[in-house]
């Protein structure tokens, strides 16, 4: 924490956006390199193993989302400005497309000091800097998708294609704004936890999928 508070410290000088991505770009390598997600950049995609990483994300989100989307209305009333889109229904519609039945779990902590506390606007501002920043991989994984399982931003492959509602832009944009540059610390400790959650529960999915 003290090594975090000294990075701060000396690129206060820096944008958000700057801090956020060098104090978070070893968790995001590995969260991004993670076993689970590798065969999505491999050739010989089978639909069973996008199926398991459509499951963990689904999970991932609908425990999630009942915490964030209030935190969003508190933070961000007028949709003008940013508007999220809830990634757990896009899943669900991506695994019936592909005959599976979503699990609907009840919305519960997630495995890593849970739950992830959304008490401030820079708080939520660091969960959708890997949120939002999660939807740019999509840029390469839905063409992927695409030609090798036959699917479609209608079909299938929703979620991967949600950068092309470009909502990553409108939150560099929240996170340009002067009055929240003072908001680094939190902004930074929850970016932070939501990437090591994240990849804890990756880990459980890959777990899952070895056993299956």
């Amino acid at each position: 924490m003290a090594l975090m508070a000294q990075a701060l410290t000396v690129s206060r000088h820096a944008g958000l956006r700057t801090i956020l991505r060098d104090e978070t770009s070893e968790l995001h390598r590995r969260v991004e390199r993670h076993p689970l997600l590798a065969p999505l950049m491999k050739p010989g995609l089978t639909r069973q193993a996008y199926a398991l990483v459509l499951k963990a994300f689904h999970e991932f989100y609908v425990a999630l989302e009942p915490w964030l989307l209030p935190a969003l209305q508190r933070g961000w009333p007028d949709p003008g400005l940013y508007h999220y889109q809830c990634r757990a229904a896009l899943l669900a519609h991506d695994l019936r497309d592909l005959g599976y039945r979503p699990m609907t779990p009840p919305a519960r902590p997630l495995a890593c000091e849970s739950p992830i506390e959304l008490d401030s606007r820079g708080s939520v501002l660091g969960v959708l800097y890997v949120l939002e920043g999660a939807t740019q991989g999509g840029r390469v994984i839905a063409p992927r998708v695409v030609r090798e399982l036959g699917l479609s931003p209608g079909f299938g492959a929703r979620y991967f294609h949600l950068y092309a509602d470009q909502c990553w832009d409108d939150v560099l944009a929240l996170m340009a704004a002067p009055s929240l540059q003072s908001c680094s610390r939190r902004a930074v400790e929850s970016a932070r936890q939501t990437f090591l959650t994240l990849q804890v529960h990756l880990d459980r999915w890959h777990q899952v999928g070895l056993r299956s």
